[in-house]
């Protein structure tokens, strides 16, 4: 079982997503975004391993414009050094690689323009994982699209322009349940008659789909579309956010949550992606809490997440600051940490709390940093500008290169 997130990591600061408007398009740029995006790709993935994160998912713009016709810089010859180091890094440490073409990406569409461009950007997206020379185990991911006023007719037009696809695009492709179209019945039965794998949406399925199967019985039909040459079963799991719109992703996983869903998976042992706001921040929280049930944490690791997280607590709720901290003393497991962490979470920002915390932040500065920054900062916290004053001192930390601040959560989990 692989855990992992999408994309971008928000504890480091290296990206994959940069992008080249199509009026500024030039090789020489293109080139330039190319190699800053392939090498964030390599640091990525080199801290994921540090933190036993297995799976991950790149970012359709690892080449900007990589679809777009004006894009015809050969970029597996010019950089076929860089993809080969990256792909032999992914294999040799077992990691598993996919892409989500995005919501534009239609293959059912009535326009066939639409379709071509769909069909175009798939393909890209196929050679850049061809060009890494992974095996078809690195999956695509494509919804089946729009309804159209004819369901039926939409689902036999994505089954004959899949037919279209290359053999390498089909064998990469996976199918998801949506959230307003496509329900998990609806993909297994299109699953079934191009056979490929289903990519289950535990989400999705709630807002769109009969819901009137458990988890074990959804993994044991999803679990029939996967052939061996697909790898292991992937699955896509998220949680809803409280106060917003069905469908709406969590800013972190309720681990308590997630356990109860795990204890129903666990016998199909798939690899999970989780899709949330926080990324690696609660793929680690996910990877720690198995391995606590499994009796492999060392003592380092609470206090090493507890450090992480110290400043968000302090500025949620100073008394669960205090209890988290004697659940360290009394030598608690990171699962009673976590939990609490969880609950504490729930609750609204406190002000006090937090203009309490941003003072003991700003404390690493008041004896290195500048009298102008000193009084940006004091001005900043007088007119009750919290958000600006977080974000300056986020910006301060990079710049007298606070290792203890930068490694920790305070600037990525607060609002």
């Amino acid at each position: 079982m692989k855990i992992g997130y999408a994309c971008i990591p928000l504890t480091i600061p290296f990206r994959t997503n940069r992008r080249l408007l199509l009026k500024d398009f030039t090789y020489e740029k293109a080139s330039e975004i190319i190699e800053s995006n392939l090498s964030d790709l390599h640091k990525i993935l080199e801290y994921n391993k540090k933190r036993e994160i297995d799976l991950f998912r790149i970012s359709s713009d690892i080449i900007p414009l990589g679809s777009h016709e004006i894009n015809d810089l050969p970029w597996k010859t010019i950089f076929k050094s860089e993809l080969t180091s990256i792909g032999n890094y992914i294999k040799e440490n077992s990691f598993r690689v996919s892409m989500h073409p995005g919501q534009y990406t239609i293959i059912n569409s009535p326009s066939e323009d639409i379709v071509n461009k769909s069909i175009r950007d798939f393909e890209y997206h196929t050679d850049f994982l061809d060009s890494l020379e992974l095996d078809y185990t690195h999956k695509l991911i494509l919804h089946i699209g729009g309804v159209y006023g004819d369901k039926p007719l939409a689902k036999k037009r994505f089954i004959e322009n899949f037919k279209r696809l290359s053999s390498s695009a089909q064998k990469r492709m996976i199918i998801e349940n949506d959230e307003k179209n496509y329900s998990l019945e609806d993909v297994l039965e299109i699953s079934e008659k191009i056979n490929i794998p289903v990519v289950y949406d535990n989400l999705h399925n709630t807002c769109y789909g009969s819901n009137d199967l458990s988890v074990k019985e959804i993994y044991k039909l999803v679990h029939k579309t996967w052939k061996k040459e697909d790898g292991n079963m992937k699955v896509h799991y998220s949680q809803q956010a409280e106060n917003k719109k069905i469908g709406s992703h969590s800013t972190t996983i309720n681990i308590e949550d997630f356990l109860e869903y795990f204890k129903e998976a666990k016998d199909f042992n798939p690899d999970i992606m989780l899709e949330v706001k926080d990324k690696d921040i609660s793929a680690i929280k996910v990877i720690n809490s198995l391995n606590s049930l499994k009796g492999t944490n060392t003592k380092s690791t609470i206090t090493e997440e507890w450090a992480k997280y110290k400043y968000v607590v302090m500025a949620y709720n100073y008394e669960s600051y205090k209890t988290c901290r004697k659940i360290i003393k009394d030598n608690g497991d990171i699962l009673s940490l976590y939990k609490y962490i969880d609950e504490t979470l729930k609750n609204p920002l406190d002000e006090g709390n937090y203009i309490n915390t941003l003072h003991h932040v700003w404390g690493y500065f008041k004896d290195i940093s500048k009298t102008q920054e000193k009084n940006h900062f004091t001005k900043m916290m007088s007119e009750k500008k919290f958000s600006s004053a977080k974000d300056y001192l986020f910006k301060l930390t990079n710049k007298y290169d606070v290792e203890y601040l930068k490694k920790g959560y305070f600037f990525h989990e607060i609002p």
